[in-house]
């Protein structure tokens, strides 16, 4: 009997997988994830089950749940495994007993590294389909890591930070992270009021 693996990928690009996440991906016949999560490994010979491909994610996990234990089967996720992923649901469906993570480089990880800012302070939080006090968070802490998504953006935090007075704060904005397009940009919560990125983003804030 096989456990069930969750990987994680890290931000994107093949050189930020580690090499045992390359190794585990390449040993699965069975694995979940997103669609642009498997531009960055070989797929061949593997059966693959995309999310967000019409079928729902229940659906999906319940054939996960199905097959693990007879085939190699794999969850591969953005980032670590245990920052926003699929862990939690996985654990409603299959036994914790049986799942085993392979961590991963973490979307704001790379980014703090990437600004050279140290975040073992930061208080790190994801808006992405989530609902979140950031008010609350800002006064928890002077240095904050977002995971956005199209709603809760980077405008949407200027429009945050700019009601909480915290005006003077300095936002870090990251698009593509680790890819060859990849975009960084510093803004006032003046300038992030129209700022408008062009994917998801990831966000850093300084509340000076």
């Amino acid at each position: 009997m096989y456990p069930l693996k969750i990987i994680g990928l890290g931000p994107g690009h093949p050189d930020y997988i580690l090499p045992k996440a390359l190794k585990e991906i390449a040993a699965a016949e069975v694995i979940l994830c997103g669609t642009r999560h498997a531009e960055s490994f070989d797929s061949t010979g593997k059966k693959m089950l995309f999310i967000g491909k019409g079928r729902p994610l229940s659906e999906l996990m319940n054939e996960v749940a199905q097959v693990y234990r007879s085939r190699k089967t794999a969850l591969v996720v953005s980032g670590d495994c245990g920052f926003y992923s699929l862990l939690t649901y996985a654990k409603k469906v299959v036994p914790e007993k049986d799942i085993v993570c392979i961590p991963g480089i973490s979307s704001l990880q790379y980014f703090f590294a990437k600004l050279a800012i140290s975040w073992e302070d930061a208080k790190l939080i994801s808006l992405h389909g989530r609902d979140q006090d950031l008010a609350a968070a800002l006064t928890e802490s002077k240095k904050l890591g977002i995971l956005t998504d199209k709603n809760n953006n980077t405008a949407f935090i200027a429009r945050t930070l700019q009601l909480a007075g915290c005006a003077n704060s300095m936002l870090y904005v990251g698009e593509e992270l680790s890819y060859p397009n990849e975009k960084i940009t510093r803004l006032t919560v003046a300038e992030a009021l129209t700022y408008q990125e062009e994917g998801l983003a990831v966000v850093v804030v300084i509340n000076e």
